[in-house]
Parts: C-alpha cells; sequence; structure tokens
C-alpha cells in the first residue's frame, strides 16, 4: 500500500491552520479582548445594542416661523400656477 507523504509547505500550512488560532486566542486574552466577540465583529454576526432614540424637537423660534410660513405660501403658489398651466395645456 503506498503511503502518502505531506510536503515540507502542506506541513506548514497544517501547523499555520493550528497554530494561529490559538495564538491568537492567547493573544487576545493576554491584552484583555473577548476573542470570540472579535471574530463574530469581523463576520457581521456580532448584534448591534438596541439603543432608543429619544429625539425632542425643539419649539421653533420667530425666524423658523417666519420661513415656514414663506415655504407654505410659495407651496400654494406653485400649485395655483401648476394647476393654471394644466388648464391652459389641456385647452
Amino acid at each position: 500500500m503506498p503511503r502518502t507523504r505531506l510536503t515540507v509547505f502542506s506541513r506548514f500550512i497544517l501547523f499555520l491552520l493550528i497554530a494561529l488560532p490559538i495564538v491568537y486566542v492567547a493573544a487576545a486574552l493576554f491584552n484583555g479582548e473577548d476573542p470570540v466577540a472579535n471574530v463574530k465583529g469581523w463576520l457581521g454576526m456580532d448584534e448591534p445594542e438596541p439603543r432608543e432614540e429619544n429625539y425632542e424637537i425643539p419649539p421653533p423660534d420667530d425666524q423658523q416661523q417666519e420661513q415656514l410660513q414663506d415655504l407654505r405660501m410659495e407651496n400654494e403658489r406653485l400649485k395655483l400656477e401648476l394647476e393654471r398651466c394644466r388648464t391652459e395645456q389641456s385647452s
């Protein structure tokens, strides 16, 4: 029966596949990190923390009220102009 031999390169790759994860876990633990959470973060598997979004809209001041009123008037003017253009075009 023929005996299969591993080449030097294939032995090196197998060594890296076994040794690198062990070295990474040891280094992460030494630095006070969670290696599993780091890997999950890299792969996008981490769950985002739920955030409460409480937005309070401040009441508009006088200048904003004036701008809002101007925009509403312009909007109405443009609606009337559009309607006038539609009636002229259909005639």
